[in-house]
């Protein structure tokens, strides 16, 4: 279809990322508002000249293994994990939690407390994905408190819109996410450190210039990271964030 809309939108497809556009018209900015588009955008922007996230950086928030490795190295709290391979025995330590490696959010994400759950959940998650080979995630299971960070890069520099707390108990097996509370109720002290810890791990994936959504969870021994999109959040959700005079 040539141009349905009749917005002289450019159509690209998200799943081949490598194919950039040409633009021939004048670009202020970019937006990309879910995952899959996320690595393209950040190549067209850096193709363009504009200010965005790196494309490095926009290709480890999609690889839920890489994106645990680099917080790990970055020195901040994580669970044991490894990378479920098609034909290769791995023995997990239960309670822990699969997932796919590129899915949005909690999609796919299942929590195993025996052998036989895992072997249900990796099968699951293979049929998902639409591959009987992929890729699994499988990392310890983190008790806790779970909240999202919704946030803006300005030049590497963390800027936080809102605070959510998630009030649901999400122990699995599956991780719905239903409510949304903001402001968050939490006190100052574990706000800050929400906020720091999302600051580090953005800084660590390289995250640059543009909106961020992060994920966490929070128990005794700290802030854990779940993971952090290089978009803004979805769905009706975003209807609570105001950004105001923000420019």
């Amino acid at each position: 279809m040539e141009d349905p809309w009749g917005d002289n939108a450019i159509a690209v497809r998200f799943e081949e990322p490598e194919e950039v556009c040409a633009v021939g018209v004048q670009v202020d900015g970019i937006v990309a508002v879910g995952d899959r588009p996320t690595v393209i955008a950040a190549r067209t922007a850096e193709r363009l000249g504009l200010p965005w996230h790196p494309p490095a950086a926009a290709e480890l928030c999609r690889d839920k293994h890489r994106m645990r490795a680099r917080f790990a190295e970055a020195g901040l709290p994580a669970p044991r994990f490894v990378l479920a391979r098609a034909g290769e025995h791995i023995t997990p330590e239960f309670p822990c939690v699969l997932k796919p490696l590129g899915l949005s959010g909690s999609r796919g994400v299942i929590r195993a407390n025996d052998l036989a759950e895992f072997v249900s959940a990796r099968e699951r998650i293979r049929r998902i994905v639409d591959d009987p080979d992929a890729d699994i995630q499988v990392e310890e299971y983190i008790p806790g408190r779970e909240f999202a960070l919704e946030g803006l890069m300005s030049h590497g520099h963390l800027q936080t819109l809102a605070i959510f707390d998630k009030p649901d108990p999400l122990e699995g097996p599956f991780f719905e996410e239903t409510i949304y509370v903001t402001p968050s109720l939490e006190p100052a002290e574990t706000q800050a450190a929400i906020i720091e810890t999302t600051r580090r791990a953005a800084s660590a994936l390289g995250l640059w210039h543009g909106p961020i959504h992060a994920e966490m969870r929070v128990n005794g021994s700290g802030v854990y990271m779940l993971e952090i999109a290089a978009r803004p959040i979805g769905g009706l959700c975003s209807r609570a964030v105001r950004l105001g005079g923000y420019t």
